[in-house]
């Protein structure tokens, strides 16, 4: 097995999983002082330390317990754990009767991860995630689900800027839907849809399924940019984050979110819209394809 990719050098070798072990209450502490929520889609916020290299030690992590705010306590049981060394990509369903899931990721020293609850999704995120060493403060926000006519939720079979094609399949929806989730609760604007940007988008993802690859380059030697022009998006600002491997956007966003590459152009103030393709091939080796595109045509 293979762990997904996030560049065309970011292939990593096959990984087994064998054992079994738990790690209860892996994020604890006291609140380390009150945030007040900046935005009305930020519901709560807190303060908390956590140690990522406790979980980079574990074997195998058949179950997470979270402790978030002092109401709220969760345990996730293993859906999926993909580890190599410095990196781990987890996702679980959390118990009870309300449901949910859990993806957590921990790449060079940092821990990034999002709670998706019935009505809400909570993320861990670093304090300091620009700083060269990582630090064990840790932001945990509540974050309101958006409804179909929210800002951060593009319209399915709407693509407004004049482009061809059809609208944004449900994968594509919602993998825009948590770039503007992350914006809107850093105060950056919303990203608009792009059919143009979709159409590139679409079509480096067919080209990377064709090929089984994750490559910035297409087959026919077209560099992103050129694939961007070539559908007609009006301008030179633009950006390319690709991921193949991963099952669904909630994994492949946190994914991309927790590399600072990747991160850069989903919190880059210049872009205004954004454009997103999702291939599945169950031939290849990766099986699943995604390209964001990103610009800022005025």
């Amino acid at each position: 097995m293979f762990l997904p990719a996030l560049t065309a050098c970011s292939s990593i070798p096959p990984v087994s999983y064998s054992g079994g072990s738990a790690y209860s209450d892996i994020l604890t502490g006291a609140t380390a002082g009150g945030l007040q929520p900046g935005k009305s889609e930020i519901l709560r916020e807190r303060i908390a330390r956590f140690d990522p290299e406790k979980l980079l030690s574990q074997p195998d992590l058949q179950s997470i317990s979270l402790h978030l705010f002092d109401d709220l306590r969760l345990t996730a049981r293993q859906e999926k754990e993909q580890k190599d060394s410095g990196l781990l990509v987890w996702s679980g369903k959390i118990e009870g009767a309300g449901g949910g899931k859990l993806v957590l990721v921990v790449r060079e020293g940092f821990l990034y991860a999002s709670v998706y609850l019935r009505s809400s999704i909570i993320q861990i995120r670093p304090v300091a995630a620009l700083a060269r060493e990582a630090s064990r403060d840790y932001v945990v926000r509540e974050l309101a689900c958006p409804g179909k006519s929210s800002s951060s939720a593009p319209r399915e079979g709407v693509c407004p800027d004049g482009g061809s094609g059809s609208g944004p399949t449900p994968g594509e929806i919602r993998l825009i839907e948590l770039v503007n989730l992350e914006r809107e609760a850093d105060g950056l604007r919303v990203l608009g849809l792009s059919s143009r940007l979709t159409e590139a988008a679409r079509r480096h993802a067919r080209d990377m399924a064709r090929h089984d690859c994750c490559s910035h380059e297409l087959s026919t030697g077209e560099q992103f940019y050129e694939n961007v022009f070539e559908s007609g998006y009006p301008t030179s600002t633009v950006g390319e984050n690709l991921a193949v491997g991963y099952a669904t956007p909630e994994e492949t966003f946190e994914c991309m979110f927790a590399s600072p590459e990747h991160r850069s152009n989903i919190m880059n103030p210049r872009y205004t819209q954004i454009g997103v393709g999702e291939v599945f091939d169950a031939t290849g080796r990766y099986r699943y394809f995604w390209a964001q595109e990103f610009g800022s045509a005025s």
